[in-house]
C-alpha cells in the first residue's frame, strides 16, 4: 500500500531566494494548483517531447536488473516512474516532492499503475531526510528551473550527500536554445501558445505564464551545470537535447 510519509522539514526550511521569485512556498504554491493537470502541460511545454526526454533521462543510468535504491526527486506526479522500471526493473522507488496535491496525484498513480509499491515523501528536495549515502541513483525531471544559483548549489551538495560512491544521477530540463531565431520562436511560442493551451486544459493561463518566467530566467541552464561543476563528490556531464530546448546534467559520485 502507498504511504505518504510528510516530512517535518518544511520547505519554509530553504534559505531565502535574493529573486522571489524562487520562493519556496510561491513555487509549492504553483504546482499545488497546476497538479491536475501537470501531465498535459509538460507535454506542451516540451513540444510534445516530454516522453522522450525522460527516456533519454533514464538513459544516461547505467542499466541493472539487479535492485537498485532511487531517489527521484521533485517527482511531480510520477511521470518518471515507467521509464526507471523500464531501465531498472528491480528499482526500489522513493518519490520526493513538495507539493501536497502533486503527491496526491502520485498516490493514485501508485497504487493504480505500480501497486503501490513507490514510497513517496511530501519534503522540500534541499532539505530531505534521506540518509547519508543511502541511494544508488537520484533522478529528476524538469525541476531545476525553479531554483536560483544558490538553491542549485544546495541541490547539487544534497545530491552528492545520499548518494553512496560510485552511485549516479541525472537530471534534464527544458531550456531556451542558442540558436537566436530558434529561441525567439521558443519563446513566442511560450509566451502565447502555452497560456491557450492552460485554458484548454481547464487550469488558470496564468500559471502557464509563470512557466515562461521560470524558462526565461534558466536560460540555457548555465547556473545548475555551475552549481553541479561546483559540487567536489560529483564528476559530471552535460548534453544537449534537440537543438538546445533542453539539458541534461548527470554522472556519478565520486
Amino acid at each position: 500500500m502507498t504511504e505518504i510519509l510528510e516530512s517535518t522539514t518544511s520547505a519554509t526550511t530553504s534559505p531565502a531566494p535574493a529573486d522571489p521569485l524562487f520562493d519556496p512556498e510561491d513555487v509549492r504554491r504553483l504546482f499545488d494548483r497546476m497538479a491536475a493537470s501537470y501531465d498535459r502541460m509538460n507535454i506542451a511545454l516540451s513540444l510534445g517531447f516530454s516522453t522522450l526526454w525522460r527516456r533519454q533521462l533514464l538513459g544516461l543510468v547505467h542499466a541493472s536488473g539487479s535492485p537498485r535504491r532511487v531517489l527521484d526527486l521533485m517527482s511531480g506526479r510520477g511521470e518518471t516512474w515507467a521509464e526507471i522500471e523500464r531501465r531498472l526493473p528491480q528499482a526500489e522507488i522513493t518519490a520526493v516532492d513538495f507539493s501536497a496535491q502533486m503527491m496526491a496525484q502520485a498516490e493514485a498513480r501508485s497504487r493504480g499503475r505500480f501497486g503501490g509499491r513507490v514510497r513517496l515523501r511530501q519534503e522540500d528536495a534541499l532539505a530531505g531526510s534521506t540518509k547519508d549515502a543511502s541511494v544508488d541513483v537520484v533522478v529528476s525531471a524538469y525541476g531545476l528551473k525553479t531554483f536560483d544559483a544558490a538553491q542549485l548549489e544546495r541541490l547539487a551538495s544534497e545530491v552528492a550527500r545520499v548518494l553512496q560512491p560510485g552511485g549516479s544521477f541525472a537530471f534534464i530540463d527544458v531550456t531556451e536554445p542558442d540558436c537566436g531565431p530558434l529561441r525567439m520562436l521558443y519563446r513566442t511560442y511560450l509566451r502565447c501558445i502555452v497560456p491557450l493551451a492552460g485554458i484548454l486544459l481547464l487550469s488558470n493561463p496564468t500559471e502557464y505564464r509563470m512557466l515562461h518566467r521560470y524558462l526565461a530566467g534558466f536560460g540555457d541552464g548555465s547556473r545548475a551545470v555551475e552549481a553541479f561543476r561546483a559540487e567536489a563528490g560529483l564528476r559530471i556531464e552535460v548534453r544537449r537535447h534537440f537543438f538546445g530546448c533542453a539539458m541534461s546534467i548527470s554522472g556519478r559520485r565520486i
